[in-house]
């Protein structure tokens, strides 16, 4: 009787247990936390942030450097706010030497740019307009990454040789003025008897409207007439970014940039700011820059060097280059926030915040809650186009456009490397020689290296748009071809099952090939879809193009070979499944549409197409493209259509052509636009009136909503650098760092180096060097006394820069000290 009681009881528990089970599965949530984002136009961060007491607004997706609002942020138990340094500020040139009209514009010259980094003083930009929250810059690199800190002494030496001299940079500009034919007529430049007048685009929305007033008064001081033309983005974009620089509508534009990611390698940012192939843009193709610069952005883009020695050489100089042709002038590094209500939790990566992290949809919650809605502020809304060739690259922008397409590997928000999410492994294998390591927890990454990697002669090298067909690396290279790196990408078994396109399309190769064969076809003169922008580039992909394959379709393994390396073996990676694109995904039958409307010449992908035409820069999302769409789409559901047939028909069956159509006409007929993504949400609808964007969780996402869960909090460091304020010169000299967080020694595990740079009374280098770990939270510093010995009589100053592995963002700390003979 107590037997059959006891099983009685056990057959009770195990079936609650059942039931439960049951019950917490059918609970587990997919996708997002909340059921739908609503981002709304907030320009002002003072409005913001009363919006976000009331509780109108959730968060304020923008960074702010202000330091009277941050104030009110610190002060209202209700509000918290995220630490971000991916935002700076500088000062964009037209390079245009005459303007169509005859008249001379300065900036048009090279050495009155270089001569603008001593017109400028940017510890007053600093401390005048940001009150603390910024750091003044005069390079390229971000003092924050990891690259400041491996080319530190050049870099401080080029920030003490480039510092602010008004006189100095008074007297080249000066000189270059006369020399192109200027005259100083009663105080005022005059070429061609009519005065010099520059004209100086001011963005309003924050304290770039002051910096423009203070330019313009430092070139009054230089004898040039001035005008300030205030502009909101929208306003200043099509003058600046999309007009004729030829036009001499502006001279100086007050630029502001945010990092995409946390930055690992910020080489790729030469070629972005100071190649002619950065942008596809008016303004970057009328750049004429160093031809030197140009070789070394395209060396440090595509890795042509082999070891961290030879980089950081070509960093160097590279630096060097890019101050002296100065297409812009660098102002300040930011130190922002993001502020929100105090319930409001979300993935914020250390760049940029929420906006350059696609784990925020997934992350974002209001306390523990399930479902609901979060009102979402951001400075602008819909500013520009979104297409994933050459649509919008505005922050602002992408902010939603990353809610709403997925990635075959997600950006550590805090590190900025790699992490597997529809990947299951790659191998990569690299030359021997070359200084690649894995992080020891990337049991996703396997790291051999090889003394030749011989590419195979079956691998596609490029589409080539003149015969329309891929060119194979055998018939390129019939002697063969070497790379330093080769990395195999096996994607999850369950890709094809799992990943759905917002209009309910299975994901399929042909969201690969199509895209991969656009990238490529619009750089060929012989292409129905040429376009300038685009060719710039080309000779030099071509040249360093190195092949790739498809190994399998299901389940999905590409190999690829390329010049390109990177230190972190993790970030060896090509990842098609996010298409080659960075600003979206697209399905290959909306990409197909815009292909239609760019060969009929009533839309164009690019901008510079588009004003070069004058035609309808093609936007997915709103505007007067979508009738242009549905009517290409309407024509390719009559004939089956097809991109390049001839190539793809062997990729794709006749009956899954028609049902991709389908499947965008029931979704434009239901939602009214063709932004179709494939990530944890999806666009509902673009408000351009309103200046809204409505987004909705995509229900049908195969992720849980707690997979990044474990995002709670940056590990910063904190430092604390001591030691002897004097030093007889010849004697030995030890300082301490002190490393924490929130009170905690930080453990040595976790800290990848301390670098120290001496700086000695004249600001010049006069020493560099590694610490040395003590204990946990301890380093120690030694300057030897030979070091000491070469130190001048006076002031020094000793700088310590703490490199976490635990987040990519460098903690400095310096002690100042004095020298006695």
């Amino acid at each position: 009787m107590f037997k059959r009681k006891t099983t009685f009881v056990l057959l009770a528990v195990a079936l609650v247990c059942i039931l439960s089970f049951g019950a917490l599965a059918q609970e587990k949530r997919m996708g997002t936390w909340v059921d739908e984002v609503i981002i709304v136009e907030e320009p002002n961060i003072n409005t913001a942030i009363s919006r976000l007491q009331t509780g109108d607004i959730d968060i304020y997706a923008s960074t702010s450097s202000d330091a009277v609002p941050f104030q009110t942020v610190i002060e209202d138990p209700n509000l918290d706010y995220y630490v971000t340094f991916g935002s700076y500020s500088e000062l964009t040139f037209n390079p245009v030497l005459h303007f169509e009209d005859g008249s001379l514009n300065p900036f048009g010259i090279r050495r009155v740019r270089e001569a603008m980094n001593y017109i400028i003083d940017r510890d007053y930009i600093a401390q005048e307009f940001y009150e603390g929250l910024a750091q003044p810059k005069t390079l390229m690199l971000n003092p924050a990454y990891v690259d400041y800190a491996r080319v530190v002494e050049t870099a401080r030496a080029l920030e003490f040789q480039y510092a602010y001299d008004f006189e100095t940079g008074k007297q080249i500009i000066w000189e270059e003025m006369m020399n192109h034919g200027a005259k100083l007529v009663d105080g005022i430049w005059h070429y061609n008897d009519q005065p010099i007048e520059i004209i100086i685009l001011a963005r309003i929305e924050d304290q770039r409207r002051l910096v423009g007033d203070y330019v313009s008064e430092q070139l009054s001081k230089l004898g040039f007439a001035t005008r300030v033309d205030y502009r909101t983005s929208a306003e200043a974009s099509p003058i600046w970014l999309l007009g004729d620089p030829a036009l001499g509508q502006w001279h100086v534009y007050t630029g502001g940039w945010v990092a995409g990611a946390v930055y690992r390698d910020q080489s790729h940012i030469f070629r972005q700011m100071f190649h002619r192939a950065g942008q596809a843009s008016p303004l970057w193709l009328a750049m004429d820059p160093i031809p030197e610069l140009e070789e070394l952005c395209e060396i440090l883009y595509y890795k042509n060097f082999s070891s961290m020695e030879e980089r950081n050489d070509l960093y160097a100089r590279a630096l060097e280059l890019s101050l002296l042709d100065s297409p812009r002038v660098y102002t300040i590094d930011e130190i922002s926030y993001i502020p929100r209500r105090a319930e409001i939790s979300v993935a914020s990566d250390l760049a940029q915040g929420i906006g350059s992290t696609h784990l925020w949809p997934s992350t974002i919650r209001r306390g523990d809650e399930i479902g609901g809605t979060i009102r979402m502020g951001s400075q602008q809304v819909l500013v520009e186009p979104w297409n994933p060739v050459a649509g919008s690259n505005w922050a602002f922008d992408n902010l939603a456009i990353r809610a709403t397409f997925d990635r075959g590997f997600v950006s550590n928000p805090y590190t900025g490397n790699y992490m597997p999410h529809r990947i299951e492994r790659i191998e990569v294998t690299v030359e021997e020689g070359l200084p690649v390591a894995k992080s020891p927890e990337s049991d996703w990454v396997t790291l051999e290296f090889a003394e030749e990697i011989v590419v195979p002669e079956d691998a596609w090298l490029y589409w080539d748009g003149n015969e329309q067909r891929f060119i194979t690396v055998g018939e390129k290279y019939p002697e063969g071809l070497t790379a330093p790196r080769k990395t195999v990408v096996y994607y999850r078994e369950d890709l094809y099952d799992t990943v759905l396109w917002h209009d309910g399309s299975k994901y399929s190769i042909m969201d690969i090939l199509l895209p991969t064969i656009l990238s490529w076809d619009q750089a060929f003169e012989g292409s129905e879809l040429y376009d300038e922008s685009a060719a710039v580039d080309l000779a030099a992909a071509m040249e360093n193009a190195r092949g790739w394959r498809i190994l399998s379709v299901d389940p999905l393994v590409v190999e690829s070979y390329s010049l390109s390396w990177y230190v972190d073996a993790e970030m060896n990676i090509s990842d098609p499944f996010a298409t080659f694109y960075n600003y979206g995904n697209q399905p290959w039958h909306t990409f197909a549409l815009g292909i239609l409307a760019e060969r009929a010449g009533e839309l164009a992908f690019s901008a510079s197409k588009a004003t070069q035409l004058d035609i309808e820069w093609l936007g997915y999302n709103t505007g007067p493209s979508l009738p242009v769409l549905a009517k290409w789409l309407d024509y390719a559901i009559e004939n089956n259509y097809l991109p390049w047939e001839h190539v793809l028909k062997d990729w794709i069956t006749e009956e899954e052509i028609a049902e991709r159509y389908a499947n965008a006409k029931a979704w434009y007929e239901e939602k009214g636009h063709f932004w179709i993504g494939n990530g944890p949400m999806y666009l509902e609808k673009c408000y351009p009136i309103e200046r809204m964007v409505h987004l909705k969780r995509f229900e049908q996402y195969s992720e849980p909503a707690d997979k990044w869960a474990m995002f709670d909090e940056p590990r910063i460091a904190e430092v604390e650098m001591s030691g002897p304020s004097r030093v007889k010169a010849g004697d030995e000299v030890r300082f301490e760092v002190e490393i924490s967080f929130k009170g905690e020694p930080y453990a040595v595990e976790h800290i990848q180096e301390v670098k120290f740079i001496v700086l000695d009374a004249t600001g010049a280098v006069a020493a560099s060097g590694i610490g040395t770990p003590v204990a946990d939270g301890l380093f120690e510093i030694v300057l030897t006394g030979e070091q000491t010995a070469q130190l001048p009589v006076g002031s020094n100053r000793i700088e310590a820069i703490v490199l976490p592995t635990l987040v990519a963002a460098a903690t400095f700390d310096a002690h100042t000290f004095v020298t006695l003979p």
